[in-house]
């Protein structure tokens, strides 16, 4: 199984969700590879094994974000949570997917009721897919734009529910919006770096060379330096990111 990521150790659960698709993947049973005790590596970047000193893969003048390493650089995100919590969850999700919205709905708010807002973990959201066709979708667009204004997570619900409705429907629900200010949105749409970052966002995805949406990293920094983390395909249930999660939290 082609992951883009040497496994050191590995924790296998396979189970089926009926009548849905990841978005970039075909119709199949769930599937999840969670790599703990792990420095997660990248092709094309030279990352150190775990037990490696961290400082080495974070030089002071890195352009990559401390906090998530290569390749995500430093920049604007979407981001919940304390940037102090010991555990950084980075979701790779899409707004046509059919198994993000139903993590969204069902999963993410005892998530963030347990973890995010006791300041335990901090949430990263980059919204790509597979098909790199979809970083010029209007809706993209509309989520960069609620970000710069601030209103990100506030979109987020609305952005689900007509990601995979008719352009005309998006188009209803920012006219009818009373949480983003429209004319500042409007000219955020027509500013060319909106596009690039959403092109960066997408271009990540990429270098990560994951399989479809969801697919959730988790990493840690312990006190000694080493790196674990866990990568998490598709929706799984409660207990499952709980069970992760938990173990994270209880590295040193």
């Amino acid at each position: 199984m082609k992951t883009g990521f040497p496994i050191a150790s590995r924790m296998a659960s396979t189970s089926t969700l009926p009548d849905q698709s990841r978005h970039g993947a075909p119709a199949r049973g769930r599937r999840v590879l969670a790599l703990i005790g792990l420095m997660v590596g990248l092709a094309g970047f030279a990352v150190p094994v775990a037990g490696a000193d961290a400082a080495a893969s974070r030089p002071a003048d890195s352009d990559y974000d401390p906090r998530l390493g290569a390749p995500f650089t430093r920049r604007e995100r979407a981001v919940l949570g304390a940037a102090t919590a010991d555990v950084v969850v980075v979701e790779f999700s899409s707004f046509k997917c059919t198994h993000c919205r139903t993590f969204h709905d069902r999963i993410f708010p005892r998530l963030r009721k347990e973890y995010i807002d006791p300041g335990k973990v901090q949430w990263v959201v980059i919204n790509a897919s597979n098909d790199p066709t979809d970083q010029f979708e209007q809706i993209f667009l509309i989520a960069r734009g609620a970000l710069r204004q601030g209103k990100y997570w506030e979109m987020a619900d609305s952005l689900f529910q007509v990601g995979l409705r008719s352009a005309s429907d998006l188009a209803e629900l920012v006219a009818k919006s009373s949480l983003i200010d429209r004319s500042e949105l409007e000219a955020a749409l027509r500013d060319p770096t909106l596009s690039a970052a959403i092109a960066a966002d997408f271009a990540e995805y990429a270098q990560l060379k994951l399989r479809g949406t969801p697919t959730f990293l988790v990493r840690k920094l312990g006190r000694d330096g080493r790196w674990t983390g866990a990568l998490i395909e598709d929706i799984q249930p409660l207990d499952y990111f709980q069970r992760v999660l938990d173990e994270l939290l209880k590295t040193p």
